[in-house]
């Protein structure tokens, strides 16, 4: 079948929006027809070189959501008609940490750059003919899209599939990071450094998690504005050393129990490591670009102050266990979804999404295809 998609096929270049030939579901595969697709930063990185990836030409996208079309012979659990989630780490379900429950490691995450499917062929081809991959197995930027079941997560009806396409990375990846990977108790005070797709949704997990001072940092007046109506206690537009002294002043000298760098690593990981309480935590969700090789943090600070610096990918959970969670969580009024949806655009403008994005105009934008 033909499916216009979004194909990146030159760094520093816009998506191409074209016709590709999408192939039949194999075995274990799915054909989903996407509703839609949030605009992720981490795919702003690749079109910009600084998240590279294995092959030109590719079809974008990993926050998707959809209703299955087909399915091969050796799919189970799935069926024809279903809603799913799109997951940009597969749940293999084999390697020793899908065993243990814990997809978002699974040994196949590594390959989710390369852009073959899972069994390691192509399902899209361009108008010479020449394969076309799919970025984390997945390509959401297009009308339709081939995934193996290992990518998909059936949901119930009920949900918005707009809404719901936020929880196949986004939301997980900030709620997660709260509930799962710092632990925030009630009481404890955080600090949110960039508070954008991820950022956020941090914001959310920690008022979820009942923690008494919230503090979004970020360089845009407008995206502070929203973090209080995500539960931020409090806000500041400082940055590098004026950061961390801002956050002691709201501290009494003390630091925050948990820091989250969910924007620029490099230039932020120090600040808000010095921000951080005496045997705190620090969380990285945000993706640093392949040039960087290091971040400076004196040894002797990190081992006198004892602190913990930890990453966090899926909110460090599986996202087959934590997407239904999150999205119990929307339905009974104690997760925001639809206000974190800024503009929703066509396929079509797709790169007018990403220039938003880059100039901080939107939280999250969504490209809706049609129910």
């Amino acid at each position: 079948m033909q499916t216009l998609s979004a194909v990146f096929r030159d760094v520093g270049s816009p998506l191409s929006v074209e016709r590709i030939t999408l192939d039949p579901p194999k075995d274990t595969e799915l054909l989903v027809r996407l509703v839609a697709a949030g605009l992720c930063r981490t795919d702003y990185h690749v079109m910009r070189g600084e998240r590279r990836v294995a092959m030109r030409p590719m079809v974008l996208g990993h926050e998707g959501a959809g209703v299955v079309e087909e399915v091969g012979a050796g799919v189970a659990g799935i069926r024809r008609g279903d809603h799913v989630v799109l997951t940009f780490i597969p749940g293999c379900g084999r390697c020793r940490w899908c065993t243990k429950g814990l997809h978002h490691l699974c040994a196949e995450g590594p390959r989710i750059t390369q852009g073959p499917q899972l069994d390691g062929t192509y399902r899209r081809h361009d108008g010479e003919g020449q394969p076309v991959g799919a970025f984390c197995m997945i390509g959401a930027f297009a009308e339709h899209a081939v995934v193996d079941q290992a990518s998909a997560i059936a949901i119930d009806k009920d949900i918005p599939l707009d809404l719901a396409a936020l929880v196949a990375c986004g939301v997980p990846a900030g709620v997660g990071a709260a509930r799962h990977r710092a632990r925030v108790k009630p009481g404890d005070s955080v600090l949110v450094v960039g508070c954008g797709g991820d950022g956020m949704n941090v914001v959310q997990g920690a008022r979820l998690c009942g923690a008494a001072k919230i503090i979004a940092a970020d360089i845009v007046q407008a995206k502070l504005d929203w973090a209080r109506d995500f539960g931020a206690t409090h806000g500041t537009l400082a940055r590098g050393e004026a950061l961390t002294r801002a956050v002691l002043e709201m501290t009494d000298g003390v630091g925050v129990d948990h820091a989250f760098v969910c924007i620029d690593p490099p230039e932020t990981l120090l600040p808000a490591f010095r921000a951080t309480a005496k045997a705190g935590n620090v969380v990285v969700t945000a993706l640093t670009p392949d040039s960087v090789t290091e971040i400076r943090i004196p040894p002797l600070e990190l081992f006198v102050t004892q602190k913990a610096i930890m990453g966090a990918v899926y909110g460090f959970m599986s996202p087959r266990l934590q997407i239904p969670e999150l999205l119990s969580l929307y339905r009974d009024g104690a997760l925001k979804l639809g206000e974190l949806i800024t503009r929703r655009y066509g396929l079509a403008d797709v790169n007018r999404g990403y220039a938003d994005l880059d100039a901080g105009r939107n939280l999250r934008g969504v490209i809706v295809f049609g129910d």
